[in-house]
């Protein structure tokens, strides 16, 4: 199986059964081999906006209109958990985020209401706060 690499701020199309695909983003380490990754989906009227993006330089160019971070939907996985659920024939990073808009979200995370404790306490950890 194909490995891929982790940075901080890397954005990767990952399979979500049953409705398709989602953009998610490495936002924390959470230990030697694992990310903390949340979601990007685009605003509905119910939406979360602690962490809102709009198109531009800073984020990825997979982001074409104004979207927000799905805390709800946080994930913890490393390099292979990643692979096995990435589509087939696109195991690579769909763009970067800049380190300005990482940090708006990381910040954004601790200030969800809908992000899972012990999520938070990993990126509490991760900030050193």
């Amino acid at each position: 199986m194909a490995s891929v690499s982790i940075r901080l701020g890397d954005a990767f199309l990952i399979k979500t059964p049953p409705k398709g695909k989602h953009l998610y983003v490495a936002i924390a380490k959470t230990s030697k081999t694992r990310y903390l990754f949340v979601s990007i989906n685009s605003r509905q009227p119910k939406s979360e906006t602690v962490c809102i993006l709009e198109p531009g330089p800073d984020v990825p160019n997979f982001i074409v209109h104004e979207s927000v971070i799905n805390y709800r939907f946080a994930r913890e996985l490393n390099a292979k958990d990643l692979v096995k659920l990435m589509p087939t024939g696109n195991r690579s990073a769909k763009g970067q985020c800049s380190q300005t808009v990482l940090t708006r979200i990381q910040t954004g995370g601790l200030a969800s209401k809908r992000l899972k404790n012990r999520y938070k306490h990993a990126l509490k950890d991760f900030m050193n706060l």
